[in-house]
């Protein structure tokens, strides 16, 4: 019933990210989430709810910044995840992915 830790904190991670992106938390954490931007082209992300990850290669230590980390898991998340309807959908979705990930 518990996750370990490293799927912990990425169940932390993504459901900031979820809130931020919807509403729900406060509007700080989403200024610092970098949105893809869309162009005139029909590009295959588009439209697809993913974010601009963002890479540092002179300071390691940024890696954990929420600007850095939170993309990064949010990214790597199935499209029907990040499209939930609701917080609850979003959280059970969530925690049933990271168990099969962590656990297979």
């Amino acid at each position: 019933d518990f996750l370990p830790v490293h799927e912990r904190i990425t169940f932390k991670l993504c459901l900031l990210t979820y809130k931020a992106l919807n509403g729900s938390a406060p509007e700080y954490l989403l200024d610092l989430l970098p949105k893809r931007q869309t162009t005139g082209k029909c590009l295959r992300r588009d439209g697809d709810n993913t974010l601009l990850a963002k890479r540092y290669s002179h300071y390691k230590s940024s890696d954990g910044a929420f600007s850095v980390a939170a993309p990064a898991a949010w990214n790597q998340l199935p499209k029907k995840l990040r499209e939930s309807s609701s917080v609850d959908t979003f959280k059970s979705g969530l925690k049933t992915h990271l168990f099969k990930q962590a656990f297979e």
